[in-house]
C-alpha cells in the first residue's frame, strides 16, 4: 500500500488552475490581433493594390492639374522688308523658219495646219514641203512620222499658165491634191472631164485619191480673150444666169464673149481691211476707196481672167496708168498689185495679202506713203486657168 500525501495533490491542482487562468487573456488578445491583421491585409488587397479587383467599381478622384505659366522669350517684331522673288518668264520663241513636227495620235493635216496658223491653204503648204506624204504614202500620215512645217507667212506660188501654143491633146502628168475635182482639173488645163476619164480609165469620177497621178490632155478647149482696157465692163441681165455672175463684153461692135466670172464683195472688203490695218500698223494713213480706181481694177481683173494671163500689161498693151486715165481719174502716182490663185487651192484675201507682204516690192507698193486712195477688184471662174484674180490699184491724185 502506497502512502501519499494529500496536501501535495491539492497543490498541484491549484497550481494548474492558476496557470490556466493566466493564459486565457493572452490567447484572446492574440486571436483579436490576428483578426485585425487579416482585415488590414484584406482591405489593402481589395483597394490598395494595382491589381485590386474592386477598383473598377468605385470612382477615384482625378487630381486637378496645376497650370504653371512659363514665360517665353519672344523677340520683338522688326521692320525688315520681305523680299518677293520675281517669277522667271519663259519666252516662247516665234517661229522664223521651217519647223520639224512629229505626228501624234489623232493628228490630221488640217488640224496641224490650224495649229501652226498656216491659213486656208495650210494642207497644200504641208504637202508642198513634204512630197513624201504623197509620193511614198499616198497622202497618209502616221504616228511617229516627222514632217516639216513651213515657215510663218509661207504662200504657195501662183500657178503658171499652160502655154497657149502647146499642141492640143498634149498629155502632162498631174498628181491629185486634196480638194481636187475632175471639173477643176479640166478647167485648170483647158481640158475636158470626159477626156481625162477616158485617158486614165477612171471608173468613179467622184473618187479621186490624193496622190493619184493622172495624164491630162491639155488645151482641148480654146479660150477667147476679150475686153480691151478702154472698154467698160457691164453686167447684163441674162435669163438663167447664176446670181452674182457677170459676162465680159466689148464696147466696140457690141461683141459678147463667152467669158463669164463670179464676183465676191466679201473678199474685196476683207482685203481692204487687211491692207489698211497694215498701213495704220506701220504708222501710215489708211487709204480711201475710190470708185474710178475700183472700175480700173475690175476691168484689168476681167481681162486677166479671160486671157489666162497674169501681167501688169493688158491684153491690148494697156498699163496701170492708162487704165486709170481711161476711167477718168487723173493721177500723179499709180501702183498696182496682182495675185491669182483658184479659191479651190486656197486663193483668198489672206493668201493674197501674205504673198504681197512677203515680196519686198509688192509690200512697198501697199505701204507707199504717197498713195491716198485705192480700188480693189476680185473675179473668179472655174473655166479660167488661174481660177481667181485680185487686182489692187493705189494712187495719188
Amino acid at each position: 500500500m502506497l502512502n501519499r500525501n494529500p496536501s501535495n495533490t491539492s497543490n498541484v491542482i491549484s497550481s494548474y488552475r492558476k496557470r490556466r487562468q493566466q493564459r486565457g487573456p493572452f490567447l484572446v488578445y492574440g486571436a483579436i490581433a490576428l483578426v485585425a491583421i487579416g482585415v488590414i491585409v484584406l482591405l489593402y488587397w481589395l483597394f490598395g493594390s494595382s491589381q485590386r479587383p474592386l477598383s473598377g467599381l468605385f470612382p477615384t478622384e482625378t487630381p486637378t492639374p496645376t497650370l504653371t505659366f512659363t514665360p517665353s522669350n519672344t523677340p520683338a517684331p522688326t521692320l525688315t522688308a520681305t523680299i518677293t522673288e520675281t517669277p522667271t518668264i519663259t519666252i516662247t520663241p516665234t517661229r522664223s523658219g521651217p519647223t520639224d513636227y512629229v505626228i501624234q495620235e489623232g493628228d490630221s493635216l488640217d488640224a496641224i495646219a490650224q495649229r501652226f496658223g498656216l491659213g486656208d491653204d495650210g494642207i497644200l503648204l504641208i504637202l508642198d514641203a513634204n512630197p513624201t506624204i504623197i509620193n511614198d504614202f499616198n497622202g497618209v500620215i502616221f504616228v511617229g512620222q516627222t514632217i516639216s512645217i513651213p515657215a510663218p507667212g509661207t504662200t504657195r506660188p501662183s500657178s503658171t499658165p499652160i502655154p497657149a501654143n502647146l499642141p492640143s491633146g498634149t498629155r502632162i502628168e498631174y498628181r491629185v491634191l486634196p480638194g481636187d475635182t475632175l471639173a477643176g482639173i479640166a478647167a485648170r488645163f483647158n481640158s475636158k472631164e470626159e477626156n481625162i476619164i477616158t485617158v486614165n480609165n477612171i471608173e468613179n469620177a467622184n473618187a479621186l485619191a490624193v496622190g493619184q497621178v493622172l495624164n491630162i490632155p491639155v488645151n482641148l478647149v480654146t479660150v477667147t480673150p476679150t475686153l480691151p482696157s478702154t472698154s467698160t465692163p457691164v453686167t447684163p441681165t441674162v435669163a438663167g444666169q447664176v446670181p452674182g455672175a457677170a459676162t465680159a463684153t466689148t464696147a466696140p461692135g457690141g461683141t459678147t464673149s463667152a467669158c463669164t466670172f463670179q464676183e465676191n464683195p466679201a473678199f474685196v472688203t476683207d482685203l481692204q481691211n487687211l491692207i489698211n490695218n497694215a498701213r495704220t500698223g506701220a504708222g501710215l494713213a489708211a487709204l480711201s476707196v475710190n470708185a474710178q480706181l475700183t472700175a480700173a481694177a475690175k476691168a484689168h481683173a476681167i481681162d486677166l481672167l479671160c486671157s489666162n494671163t497674169l501681167s501688169h500689161t493688158g491684153s491690148d498693151g494697156s498699163t496701170p496708168q492708162t487704165r486709170v486715165t481711161a476711167q477718168g481719174f487723173t493721177a500723179s502716182l499709180v501702183v498696182e498689185n496682182l495675185y491669182a490663185l483658184s479659191p479651190v487651192y486656197g486663193g483668198n484675201p489672206q493668201s493674197a495679202f501674205n504673198y504681197w507682204n512677203n515680196d519686198p516690192a509688192s509690200k512697198a507698193d501697199l505701204l507707199n506713203p504717197n498713195t491716198t486712195v485705192f480700188g480693189i477688184a476680185y473675179v473668179s471662174s472655174d473655166k479660167s486657168m488661174l481660177g481667181g484674180y485680185f487686182v489692187v490699184v493705189s494712187a495719188k491724185p
